[in-house]
Parts: C-alpha cells; structure tokens; sequence
C-alpha cells in the first residue's frame, strides 16, 4: 500500500507548493535578481510549528536556483555556536573552501567574504537563539549573502536582534481544511497505490489535524501503515481513528531527537517530575542536572536560558505550560516518549 514512503517525510518537497501563492510572490519579490553589485534581501519567515516554513524557503529558493543559478543552503542553527553556523555556510558554498574546524570567528568572516562574490542565499533554520549569538551580524556583513531566518515567536525573536533587519517578514498560519485536504492528496496519489484513501477520509485527518500539515501528513502515513499491519487492502475509518496518536507520538520522538543537548537535559528531568511548578523545576534542576552534564563540555544553564528552552520544548509539544512569572508550571505531555540522555552515574 505505501509505495514511496519518502513522500512524507519533511524533506520531500511537492510539485507544486498548494495554497502559498502569497508568501511565495513575497519572496519571489525579495529574491529578484538585482542589477551587478546590489545584494538579495533578508526575508524574516515565522509561523507555528507544522505548518511548512522550511517546505515554503526550500521550495522557493529552488525556483530561484533553478531559474537563476543562485545557490542556497540551509542550516539548522539551534545550539549552535557561531563559528559553527558560519562554517556549515562555507561548508556548503559552491567553491569549495578548506577548513580545518577551528578557524576563529573573525577569520570565517574574512574567508566568506573572500569567496562569496555572487548572490549566495543561506536558509538559517530554528533560528530562536541566533540572537544570542553574532551569526546574524557576521553574515550581514557579507556583501553577497542574505539570510533566511526561521522562527516560531517573531515579535519577541526580533526584540533580541541587533544589527540585523528582515527587508520581508512571511508570517505562515495553519491551512484551511479543504487547503490541507489537497496537500494531502497529493502525498496520497504520490506515496500510496491507487484507492488507498478516499476524500472524505483525508477531509476528516485534515480536520482533526486543525491545518498542521505535519502533523495531517504523519497521519495519513500512520493510518496507511496501521491498514497495512491489519491486513487491509485500503485504508479504513478505524485505521483512521487510530492514526492520530501514533503521529502525535512520532513527531514528538522526532521533534526530541532533532534538540540539542541542554534542551534534552531539561525534558529528561521533567519526565521524571511529571509536571512541575516553574520554581520547583529550577531547584531540581539546579541538584540533578550537573549529572547529566559530568564529563562534558558543556555545563548547566541559567535560569533565564532555561526557560528559552522550556518555550521551545512547548512549542514542539513535548511539554505544556501554564501561567505566567513565579505562577508559571509545565507537565509533560506524552510519557510515551522517553528521554535520550541520562545523567552519570559513577562507578
């Protein structure tokens, strides 16, 4: 039944982008070919988490490569160091470039705008904590680079940047029902045989969904693989019905597996807690968390860049908050979805 599993997985990219004719005229506008000696603008893309902001930058800039001959790259920035962001941009730049890892800062810069003489555009995804780093100011200074930030929290992201100003901000919203029902199609028609599904069917996962393509694409492909192990020759309503709590279950594995490490520590010791007042998770945060990082580089956290951390775990729904300041509390949302680091234990 599942022909081309890799239809719906988050890197495929569709034929033809559905139902983002205006953010895709935005950044057609931003990324005009300009006369000699001019730069491409940075374009600013926020929206929640599911609804296709990195889908919409690579689809885009891959009409523009493919009409103009622009490269682009894309970066997954979080827990990222600056020096680390810049040399995955040199990295992937089409003239190849030595570097041996630990160049300094200062010296990335001067290499990048050494070899970066044409439009260069480089996609900066889960960009929520570039702000405290200098990956921005770094790269504006690079006459033939613009940036792609990508961010859940535009407001509140662009309060915490300096020395650098989005020309186009796309704000993405979650899709209609009958928007998501033909993406859906098209994943179906691509990844599945023939009468597998039907439309009402993919009207009702659309529904259910409330417009997170993610989240309505991982249940299609869970219903096709539950139809599967039941012996069913097409998908059924039941296999439908119980289609939704496993992709709720594999995105969120997904989404945890794809944070870095302090974000990781923080949800470990939050399924241990369950759930937590904010104050009561600082204090058993600040007694556990040194084991988890005994032998490592890296070292706990302040308060203020945990709760950066606990707004990201949030927004991938793994944790749920309520309440503001000293009221605020978290839970955890699905104890089916284990931690993957655990603290040392010594011998």
């Amino acid at each position: 039944m599942i022909l081309h599993p890799q239809v719906f997985t988050d890197e495929h990219l569709p034929r033809v982008l559905a139902h983002r004719g205006g953010p895709l005229a935005a950044l057609e506008q931003a990324w005009r070919p300009t006369p000699y000696g001019q730069s491409l603008k940075d374009v600013l893309i926020s929206g929640p988490s599911g609804v296709g902001k990195t889908v919409l930058a690579r689809y885009a800039l891959t009409e523009l490569e493919d009409a103009h001959g622009i490269p682009w790259t894309h970066v997954k920035t979080m827990g990222d160091t600056t020096g680390d962001v810049l040399r995955n941009v040199l990295d992937a730049y089409p003239a190849r470039v030595q570097i041996h890892g630990n160049e300094p800062v200062d010296d990335l810069v001067w290499t990048l705008r050494d070899v970066v003489t044409d439009p260069y555009v480089v996609i900066l995804d889960e960009s929520d904590d570039l702000p405290e780093t200098d990956v921005l100011q770094a790269l504006a200074g690079v006459a033939g680079i613009a940036t792609v930030a990508i961010v859940h929290h535009p407001d509140e992201w662009l309060a915490r940047v300096d020395h650098w100003e989005a020309a186009e901000h796309v704000a993405l919203d979650r899709y209609h029902v009958d928007e998501l029902v033909d993406i859906l199609r098209e994943r179906a028609d691509r990844g599945l045989e023939p009468g597998a599904v039907d439309d009402r069917q993919l009207e009702s996962i659309a529904d259910e969904v409330a417009g997170v393509a993610r989240y309505g694409i991982q249940s299609l492909l869970a219903a096709a693989r539950l139809a599967v192990n039941r012996g069913h020759t097409r998908i059924l309503g039941a296999d439908v019905r119980d289609s939704y709590a496993l992709a709720r279950e594999e995105i969120r594995a997904s989404n945890l597996e794809s944070l870095p490490f302090h974000h990781q520590v923080l949800y470990a010791l939050m399924y241990e807690l369950g759930d937590a007042s904010a104050g009561d998770l600082h204090d058993y945060y600040d007694e556990r968390a040194p084991a988890y990082y005994e032998g490592r580089t890296l070292a706990p956290i302040k308060r203020r860049e945990r709760r950066k951390k606990l707004q990201k775990l949030i927004d991938y729904d793994l944790l749920a908050g309520e309440g503001q300041g000293k009221g605020r509390s978290y839970a955890l949302v699905d104890g089916e979805v284990e931690p993957l680091v655990e603290p040392v234990v010594e011998a």
